[in-house]
């Protein structure tokens, strides 16, 4: 009988030591790593917290899209990210387009002929608006159109009369193309 209790009696003694770790129910966003191997990540710290795609804008849509054409315009880049964190938070978007990227550099979002952003929060638009602010760069970190790679980073500020100015730092994208 004290042979066969002294192996239960062990057991015990290892799972009552043993610690189980419960799992985080509000788990911590943080932003993917500025990568360039065609992650397919983006993230951005918008006003101080992280912004990252989640949820879908529609049944047939990604939340996370990039599309290059290097034949329109002088090359055309397209960044479009969807968010809509739980069913309690408003929808939010954030779009970026540029003409003339042709190469791995610094652009900026100066000049609104060659670039637009628009940017949703749930609250206010920023977009084409006669008031609309908009001033920042991005940089292409890569642009390899034989392994269909494009990645980089990017900073804006964005106001517009009636709303709070947007700040979006460290922002980052790698995505693989075509």
């Amino acid at each position: 009988m004290k042979t066969q209790a002294l192996p239960l009696l062990l057991l015990f003694a290892l799972l009552s030591f043993s610690s189980c770790k419960k799992k985080d129910a509000n788990p911590k966003e943080v932003l993917p790593a500025a990568t360039m191997e065609g992650k397919n990540t983006f993230g951005a710290m918008v006003n101080g917290k992280v912004w990252l795609p989640k949820g879908r804008p529609s049944l047939f849509r990604s939340n996370f899209i990039v599309t290059y054409d290097p034949g329109y315009k002088g090359g055309t880049l397209n960044v479009s990210a969807y968010r809509k964190a739980n069913e309690n938070s408003p929808e939010s978007a954030m779009v970026m387009g540029m003409t003339q990227v042709d190469h791995e550099g610094v652009y900026t979002f100066d000049d609104v002929e060659l670039s637009g952003v628009r940017y949703y929060n749930g609250i206010c638009e920023y977009d084409d608006a006669p008031d609309f602010y908009q001033r920042g760069k991005l940089e292409v970190t890569k642009l390899d159109l034989v392994n269909g790679i494009i990645a980089g980073k990017f900073e804006l500020t964005l106001a517009i009369t009636g709303c709070d100015t947007i700040r979006i730092n460290e922002g980052r994208f790698d995505k693989r193309i075509f």
